[in-house]
């Protein structure tokens, strides 16, 4: 499966890409911000994405789901610390396939995964 991991801090994305690929995954990125999301999603062809709400540049990552669902259906897992309320429905807006708090287990993004594919 062809994972695009969207996270700005850089421990928590080299530790996803490890995960990912440690369980047959293939990785693209990862990248740390919105912009670098919708531009590698547009250009390459994703299977999910793993996507961070908070971000490195001017668009969070809701936002960044947005516009690549504006030309791409890519299905997401939102893995934030974000536990607001007004966050969580933003995100659910887009249908995520999860919707999962750090620090994740990377048994969860498995079931997901599993569960959805």
């Amino acid at each position: 499966m062809n994972i695009l991991i969207v996270e700005d801090e850089a421990i928590s994305a080299n530790l996803l890409d490890m995960l990912m690929k440690k369980r047959g995954h293939h990785v693209l990125g990862p990248v740390a911000t919105g912009e670098d999301a919708v531009e590698l999603a547009y250009t390459s062809d994703p299977d999910v994405i793993l996507m961070d709400i908070h971000l490195a540049g001017e668009i969070d990552g809701i936002d960044a789901v947005g516009a690549i669902h504006e030309k791409k259906k890519i299905p997401v897992i939102f893995i934030t610390a974000y536990d607001e309320n007004s966050v969580m429905e933003r995100a659910m807006k887009h249908n995520p396939l999860a919707y999962l708090k750090k620090p994740v287990n990377p048994n969860e993004i498995e079931s997901v995964l599993r569960e959805s594919f």
